[in-house]
């Protein structure tokens, strides 16, 4: 029965882990949500009018 501070020492380092993340998820209600990464949108490159021909439109 040698080490039974260790269990008490991780029950009340865990209550304090818990009392602290409630205030902190309490005073985050107020603020908006923080966006971690951001969508990336590829573009698509506008599509080009048909090249028209030189020759055809200087024999017409």
């Amino acid at each position: 029965m040698g080490q039974q501070h260790r269990k008490e020492t991780k029950r009340r380092r865990r209550t304090a882990y818990i009392k602290r993340q409630k205030e902190i998820l309490k005073n985050s209600k107020n603020t908006a949500p923080v966006q971690l990464a951001k969508k990336v949108v590829k573009e698509e490159p506008a599509k080009k009018a048909p090249a028209k021909k030189k020759a055809a439109e200087a024999e017409a």
